[in-house]
């Protein structure tokens, strides 16, 4: 299971990017949306719009907990890291926070 979370906000964003965003199901900041590993076309929206939100493999158990608070949607408004994200305008082998992560539900836990 991928988790992606929007990281930076609606203003300035190309038309195209906010599209695909949209398609997503992320319109807002600090929204996480769960998407299937072996869906080939989520996974080229979620390239596509790197430089907006961060993405990543989530555990089972990581995923049931969002589940559980989204109940019967599939986006969940969570509230920001605590610590806050570090760069939102760099990738995260920059430093910052965009982009593909390893280390995804280190993130979401902080957001839980």
């Amino acid at each position: 299971m991928i988790a992606a979370v929007r990281v930076r906000g609606q203003v300035d964003v190309p038309v195209k990017i906010q599209a695909t965003l949209d398609s997503i199901g992320i319109r807002k900041k600090n929204q996480v949306v769960l998407v299937e590993e072996d869906n080939e076309a989520h996974k080229g929206m979620l390239k596509k719009a790197k430089d907006y939100l961060t993405y990543g493999q989530i555990s089972d158990e990581t995923a049931e907990k969002i589940r559980e608070k989204a109940g019967e949607e599939n986006v969940v408004s969570l509230s920001p890291p605590s610590g806050g994200f570090k760069a939102t305008k760099k990738n995260v082998n920059e430093g910052g926070a965009l982009g593909k992560r390893d280390d995804m539900d280190e993130l979401l836990h902080k957001m839980l």
